[in-house]
């Protein structure tokens, strides 16, 4: 973020504030400097607000919710939601503002060549592997993963689980060491953050994804997985209907028995199943997901709140 003079001179110098998150110094200090400058602000949550996330550290949010993020939210000129879940978590959080639907883009690439991933873990050659792509924290239901990964792995000997991403308030330690008590060791390995064409090649190289997640705003892991034609595993937390409709993998409750069962079915799927399951999650994001869409969206919606015509490309709910 930008020092204090600097951000009060970027906001004075703009037309709209956009505030990214809630609970944070930074979006507090934005919608200050915004209404000394008379600047109309866009807020978007980013499943901040979704009930499994106000649960978490509840007696701190609280109270910071009544003297500070509550009332700046309410000078909102319009509110941004992810999903229509998102919508609810804001009207359930006594919200009238108007509200635009907005998810989530993401950049349409060529599939990568898994062999900078695989040159890197070479004792992953040849297996079928299964990706979780996030933090390592319990909210994305990764202890969940593992127990259920102990309970098919014996089924499945070709198959290893890949999990890829940064620690999170000291998740990992734990993690592991559960791995280890389920003698799975063999069958689970932790790659830390990946990033740019590491990761895409890890997306390249999996055979499938899994995000287990007890709460999402809108998972660019997900968006990122479908854009690489991966069939995915997923929570009804994740608010992402349209992998369902669309046939592009599974959405579970995040519980043992559901993520068992849906993980030895992606694994007992033909190849050719997947694979048109990864298809039908590619042409998803390529029709509706695209930053190029997503970006005339939110221009169309910055317009209208500077005077122009009211859009017609996003879902309003005044």
């Amino acid at each position: 973020m930008l020092p204090g003079g600097e951000l009060d001179k970027a906001i004075e110098a703009t037309d709209i504030v956009q505030i990214h998150g809630l609970w944070e110094h930074h979006c507090i200090m934005a919608g200050v400097l915004a209404r000394r400058h008379h600047k109309p602000v866009v807020i978007s949550a980013h499943g901040m607000l979704e009930r499994w996330a106000i649960r978490n550290k509840e007696w701190k949010k609280w109270p910071y919710s009544l003297l500070i993020e509550r009332p700046n939210l309410r000078r909102a000129a319009v509110l941004r939601a992810l999903t229509r879940a998102e919508v609810d978590d804001y009207r359930r959080f006594g919200l009238s503002n108007p509200i635009v639907i907005v998810p989530n883009g993401v950049e349409m690439v060529p599939k990568a060549n898994p062999e900078l991933f695989l040159s890197a873990w070479p004792k992953l050659r040849g297996h079928r592997l299964v990706l979780y792509l996030s933090r390592i924290h319990y909210k994305k239901g990764v202890d969940l993963l593992v127990n259920a990964w102990a309970k098919i792995t014996a089924q499945f000997p070709d198959v290893h689980l890949i999990v890829a991403g940064p620690d999170f308030e000291n998740t990992q330690p734990s993690i592991e060491r559960l791995v280890s008590e389920l003698s799975i060791s063999e069958k689970v390995t932790f790659t830390g953050p990946v990033y740019g064409d590491l990761k895409a090649s890890l997306l390249s190289a999996a055979s499938l994804f899994v995000l287990p997640s007890h709460s999402e705003g809108f998972s660019m892991a997900i968006l990122e997985a479908l854009a690489s034609s991966l069939p995915v595993i997923i929570t009804k937390g994740c608010n992402f209907p349209e992998v369902a409709t669309s046939g592009a993998g599974w959405i579970i409750s995040p519980v043992l028995g559901e993520l068992e069962c849906s993980l030895r079915e992606a694994l007992e799927s033909s190849p050719s199943e997947l694979d048109s399951r990864g298809q039908r999650g590619l042409q998803l994001v390529q029709d509706d997901y695209s930053w190029l869409r997503i970006g005339q969206q939110m221009a169309d919606v910055y317009d209208w709140i500077l005077g122009g015509p009211r859009p017609t490309t996003v879902e309003i709910l005044d």
